[in-house]
């Protein structure tokens, strides 16, 4: 009695535990009878556990936004072939869970999105010159997500963002780029060199035109009887001197007293 007993407490544990599944946080759930009328879309399960008879089962929906990421080799329209990173972030509409696994199904990303979101993306950079797609990439971004929205209307999608992840221009391109970047920098250094140029031909103009001034005031000032009181100075100075023996003319061509050195001797 005992060992059937036993037998029969472990089927029931079993059962119920085969008889539940559990519907993790994010997720959404259905009951589902594979045996009976299918999918039960009278109510949707959050996070907990669902109990049902162990022949049956749940099919889970994540509510929560997820990205999907999309390598796409688009043709810009001067006939440029790029290739792009592009994502897109979207989740099923909690509240037509039943309408979307009836009508499109758990691979509604693969089967219903991406082939509309990489037909959009080469479209919409074909309307774009390779050299403003990167400046235009908000732009871009934002069309793409309009018109995805559009085509995926009554899906039971919602879209939240379309990202433009990374874009790789050709080798001939960055080529192209760089050797401009450096053109462009070697002109700037030539621009630099000749500023610094031109500001010290502007500092030698100013230290000349300091020295003619100076030189201008100084010839103003050396007037016929400032030179001639000056040459007075002087012979106050020579008559003072005990060893050497001058004569002084009172006046020279130039209205200056003449000073004759005798020599010291008195001949």
């Amino acid at each position: 009695m005992k060992s059937r007993f036993s037998i029969l407490s472990i089927a029931v544990i079993t059962l119920f535990a085969i008889g539940c599944s559990v519907v993790k946080p994010g997720t959404h759930a259905m009951k589902w009878s594979p045996y009976g009328n299918g999918l039960k879309t009278e109510q949707v399960y959050k996070d907990g556990i669902v109990w049902h008879m162990p022949w049956n089962g749940v099919v889970r929906y994540s509510v929560q936004w997820q990205t999907y990421t999309e390598n796409v080799a688009v043709l810009t329209k001067d006939e440029l072939h790029i290739p792009i990173t592009v994502s897109v972030t979207l989740r099923p509409i909690e509240a037509e869970l039943a309408q979307l696994e009836l009508e499109v199904g758990q691979n509604y990303y693969k089967n219903v999105v991406r082939p509309e979101f990489v037909s959009l993306t080469r479209n919409i950079f074909a309307s774009y010159d390779y050299k403003v797609v990167s400046p235009k990439s908000p732009d871009i971004e934002k069309e793409i997500f309009r018109q995805l929205v559009t085509k995926i209307e009554g899906k039971h999608l919602e879209i939240d963002n379309v990202t433009i992840d990374h874009i790789k221009y050709p080798q001939v391109v960055t080529s192209a780029v760089d050797r401009k970047l450096a053109v462009e920098q070697d002109i700037q250094q030539k621009d630099y060199e000749i500023k610094i140029a031109e500001k010290q031909a502007e500092i030698q103009r100013i230290l000349a035109k300091g020295q003619r001034d100076a030189q201008q005031i100084i010839d103003a000032g050396l007037t016929q009887k400032y030179l001639q009181y000056k040459a007075l100075e002087v012979q106050d100075k020579l008559t003072n001197s005990p060893n050497t023996k001058f004569f002084f003319i009172p006046m020279g061509k130039d209205g200056l007293p003449v000073i004759v050195d005798t020599g010291g001797d008195g001949n």
